[in-house]
């Protein structure tokens, strides 16, 4: 299955209102020479904690929404994200070998 994502970008210092109750988001957490770690969070924003080894850096929080048809793939997204971006901390996403994801 070919996936076409329309994600819409938020970049923040920090995490605060409205941001915090968002749910089935993509962070990404970057610093102006590197990109940290890419991440998908389901749960409320709130609840999010960067890995240990990002919280040593000093960061900021892109925050990407997804459009509803591309939800319930999200962990997908997040698997090419990290093959395009290359981050610094690698995360393990499941993800359906058949399904195939075609970044803007």
């Amino acid at each position: 299955m070919i996936i076409k994502p329309q994600i819409q970008w938020h970049q923040v210092p920090s995490l605060r209102a409205p941001y915090l109750y968002w749910r089935d988001v993509i962070v990404v957490l970057e610093n102006p020479n590197k990109v940290l770690v890419v991440d998908v969070w389901r749960d409320q924003l709130a609840k999010y904690s960067p890995p240990p080894g990002a919280k040593t850096f000093k960061f900021t929080y892109r925050i990407g929404v997804l459009d509803q048809e591309s939800v319930k793939y999200l962990e997908c997204v997040g698997e090419a994200l990290q093959r395009r971006l290359n981050p610094l901390f690698r995360r393990n996403f499941r993800c359906d070998k058949d399904t195939v994801v075609m970044l803007p």
